[in-house]
């Protein structure tokens, strides 16, 4: 606290001079939305931009004969048949025993297709700054996958993946 010739600053005075003083530009960083989910127990992302809806657990899925291992089947949702994709199979993780997560409708890389999920933990805003590039220790399965890794503050790191990658990994039968 600094005096002036009446004696020492109050608060609000210290307050206002810093206000002036400092120059602050209030400038809005860019963000990102991200769709925050667990698959074998691990916390990923999507860009909340290929998320076009996210779907209850109860939505019933059927199964098709002779379909990749990484398709769980197929959803009727208000007059479209649309399949489901299960990206443990793509990513090299364990898969649950049983399908009962949520479904998050994802349009990429000309396709649009449900993605089963476990849990859906959040959905928000990040700013792109926070956004890493993914370390070189990440395996060799999910390297083709992740385009960053996002550690908040208070919580485990999420890897964000990359929609067009999956599902171009989907398209070629990768899984």
């Amino acid at each position: 606290m600094t005096a002036n010739d009446q004696g020492p600053l109050t608060l609000d005075q210290v307050l206002g001079e810093y206000d002036a003083d400092s120059g602050v530009v209030d400038v809005e960083e860019p963000s990102q939305q991200l769709v925050l989910f667990r698959l074998g127990g691990q916390r990923f992302a999507l860009p909340g931009s290929a998320v076009k809806e996210i779907i209850s657990h109860d939505q019933p899925v059927y199964f098709v004969p002779g379909l990749p291992a990484s398709t769980e089947g197929v959803l009727h949702l208000r007059g479209h048949i649309e399949s489901v994709i299960l990206p443990h199979v793509l990513l090299g993780l364990e898969p649950k025993a049983s399908a009962s997560g949520m479904i998050l409708l994802v349009a990429a890389a000309g396709i649009r297709s449900g993605v089963r999920i476990e849990q859906l933990d959040d959905v928000c805003d990040v700013p792109q700054s926070l956004l890493k590039a993914p370390p070189e220790t990440l395996s060799e399965t999910l390297r083709p996958f992740v385009s960053a890794l996002w550690q908040p503050e208070e919580g485990a790191a999420a890897v964000l993946l990359d929609p067009e990658a999956l599902f171009n990994a989907y398209q070629q039968g990768l899984g």
